[in-house]
């Protein structure tokens, strides 16, 4: 399980390409389909569960995703 700091910076991709955002809760959330997702507000401050992705980034799972600065 991956953990992040609440107000940490990432770089998320809601659609549209990686743009600067944060996390808005520290704990990692469990969805319906068993993956781990995470709370990252965009900033236009709507809040969405995401994927956490490093390289090499992976098709698996469902969702939107975001990795580390």
């Amino acid at each position: 399980m991956t953990t992040f700091e609440k107000g940490e910076h990432v770089f998320a991709d809601f659609g549209d390409g990686m743009v600067l955002a944060h996390v808005r809760k520290a704990a990692p959330v469990i969805n319906e389909a068993g993956e781990e997702k995470h709370v990252i507000q965009a900033p236009d401050g709507s809040s969405h569960l995401l994927a956490y992705r490093e390289p090499p980034y992976d098709s698996g799972g469902t969702g939107i995703t975001f990795r580390k600065l």
